[in-house]
């Protein structure tokens, strides 16, 4: 018996051991199974911290196809890919917070899912994803279809299809960048943490690992990242405003900056202030479109070349006027430039035609960034300029008799607007200070604007308020609208003191606010203007982000859409100036003058 069990034990490890061979060639004949297995499922628990959650991929995914929804301007694939990655991003957040509230009423009532509700689960997962893939490329084909009917709208070719595919590809990747270095940094948040609390007290340690990488990333975004961009844009901007036009040279006539009997060099105008100094009509010009006798136009300008401040360069400003015979002309406009110190050139052109010759006109340069930059890095320079430039101008009227007193005027665009109305501490202060302004584009965010814009008669819309009965103050969508208000009744007879404010429905930069992130403004309410889809909604942060991606893009349509305007400017001076003229005919006589600058 001894012998039997013996053999048996013999016998089961001849056994193992052949089982052993079996497994150990199995092993050598699929190596992924024996030996890369493991390191797969190794890799794969070291990845998941950092793969999405499914809830945040359904609200993500919801928030593109609102993203994809239209809005005042027809898309570039860039803009497509900004506006669908941050949306996506505020739903993949919402869909995750969702998640998270599950996950604690969950534990609160210590349910436990089963293996019935888990398969049940992964099955509804699927069939959501699925559904949100269909229904991403239904979203697709109608962002083409809308894009094609805003194109139309604001009369731009619409772009193709490829271009609003491939934006939303550039935004998913984005996204997904983004959700993966969020997910690093909270492991990595952990893992300090971790580190921290073997050598601190407990309760020093919660927020430690957070609080450590924060500062990380915050300091390297903020002192080498942003501070090395910002440099470097600056740099580009300054060698670019000291660049040569083609085709301009300084102005012979003395009444204009630049000249030789200027106190101001040519090349120390700066870009725009060397545009502004040789384009233009001349006298001549206007005398054989009136076929009668003008003066010759004063345009006086100083540039950011002379290293000024911004006080200090009102003063010389004024000097240069005075010096130019500026206060000897009946019509003396205050000009507040935009970023980069650029000027509206019809403005300018319609203002010197209507009055035969007999203006003049000042400006300054206070930065060589663009709005949108300027608007970020500087929101005040604009503000000084125009506070000084006019505390200037109007301290030397002041001195002059009031019969040899000019009219004044003040005219600014976008951020110039911004700052021009900031002169004043309210709308009855602006009437009662100028004889007329022309502001066009201006920021909702300009106090004057919305005083008025909230004090508007009842029933008269948002985006063209009626303010009183028309004799002091208008809003114009388009030329026609300077006669008769949103009802379509004329207007009271002008008064003294007469301003237009030009705003395009399809403007983004005048509909753009901050609030819109979390409320829905009151032209949402409306009925859209002209040149804007009625199908356009608003969504929570999903249209605050669209209408950003659309402000870039509002220089490049035609005239009399979004951010452009153009021939308006006759129309407008025509009303402010008190100038009956042929508008069509004017139109035709300033536009060989318009050189892009």
């Amino acid at each position: 018996m001894f012998r039997f069990a013996r053999r048996n034990r013999r016998s089961e490890s001849h056994r193992t051991k052949k089982r052993l061979r079996k497994t150990t060639a199995r092993a050598q004949s699929n190596p992924v199974t024996a030996s890369s297995e493991p390191r797969v499922r190794h890799l794969a628990r070291r990845l998941s911290p950092l793969l999405p959650n499914w809830w945040g991929l359904v609200g993500g995914q919801t928030a593109s196809w609102i993203a994809l929804g239209p809005s005042f301007l027809p898309r570039r694939w860039w803009t497509t890919a900004g506006s669908v990655s941050l949306s996506q991003m505020y739903g993949y957040a919402i869909g995750s917070g969702a998640r998270a509230i599950r996950n604690a009423l969950r534990r609160n009532g210590h349910s436990t899912p089963s293996l019935r509700s888990a398969t049940a689960e992964r099955i509804t997962q699927t069939a959501i994803l699925s559904a949100l893939a269909a229904g991403t490329g239904v979203a697709l084909v109608n962002a083409s279809e809308r894009q094609r009917e805003i194109a139309q709208l604001v009369q731009q070719k619409p772009q193709s299809n490829l271009e609003q595919i491939a934006g939303f590809v550039i935004g998913t990747t984005n996204t997904a960048l983004t959700v993966g270095f969020v997910r690093f940094m909270q492991v990595s948040s952990a893992r300090a943490h971790n580190l921290i609390r073997r050598i601190a007290p407990a309760l020093a340690a919660p927020l430690s690992g957070f609080l450590v990488v924060s500062t990380l990333v915050y300091g390297i975004s903020r002192y080498l990242i942003r501070s090395q961009v910002f440099s470097r844009v600056q740099a580009a901007a300054e060698l670019k405003n000291l660049l040569p036009l083609p085709g301009r040279t300084p102005p012979t006539e003395p009444e204009r900056s630049g000249s030789r009997a200027s106190l101001e060099s040519y090349g120390g105008l700066g870009r725009h202030g060397r545009a502004i100094a040789s384009d233009g009509p001349r006298r001549a010009d206007i005398a054989a479109f009136w076929n009668e006798p003008a003066m010759e136009p004063v345009r006086a300008y100083i540039g950011l070349a002379a290293r000024l401040s911004i006080p200090a360069a009102a003063k010389r400003a004024v000097k240069e006027l005075d010096r130019a015979g500026g206060f000897e002309r009946d019509h003396l406009v205050i000009f507040v430039g935009t970023g980069t110190g650029w000027l509206n050139d019809w403005s300018m052109a319609a203002i010197e035609y209507l009055t035969r010759g007999n203006c003049a006109m000042v400006s300054m340069q206070y930065t060589v960034l663009t709005s949108a930059l300027a608007l970020i890095a500087d929101r005040r320079s604009p503000q000084l300029t125009a506070q000084s430039l006019y505390r200037e101008v109007r301290a030397h009227l002041d001195t002059l008799p009031p019969e040899r007193r000019p009219k004044l005027y003040m005219s600014g665009e976008s951020l110039g607007a911004f700052g021009g109305l900031s002169t004043f501490e309210n709308a009855t202060d602006m009437v009662n200070s100028l004889a007329g302004a022309v502001w066009a584009g201006t920021p909702q965010f300009s106090p004057i604007w919305q005083e008025l814009t909230e004090a508007r008669n009842p029933g008269s819309p948002y985006i063209r308020p009626d303010i009183g009965n028309g004799a002091l103050i208008r809003f114009s969508n388009r030329p026609g609208d300077v006669t008769h208000n949103a009802s379509g009744e004329p207007y009271a007879p002008w008064s003294k003191s007469r301003t237009i404010f030009l705003q395009h429905p399809s403007d983004p930069v005048v509909w753009w606010h901050p609030s819109l992130i979390w409320k829905q403004p009151v032209w949402f309410e409306e009925p859209r203007g002209h040149d804007v889809t009625d199908r356009m909604r608003w969504w929570p942060w999903v249209s605050f982000w669209q209408i950003s991606a659309d402000m870039p893009l509002s220089l490049a349509t035609p005239g009399g859409h979004a951010h452009r305007y153009f021939e308006e400017y006759v129309t407008a001076w025509s009303q402010v100036l008190g100038v009956d003229a042929p508008v069509a005919q004017l139109e035709r006589a300033i536009r060989p003058f318009i050189k892009p600058h």
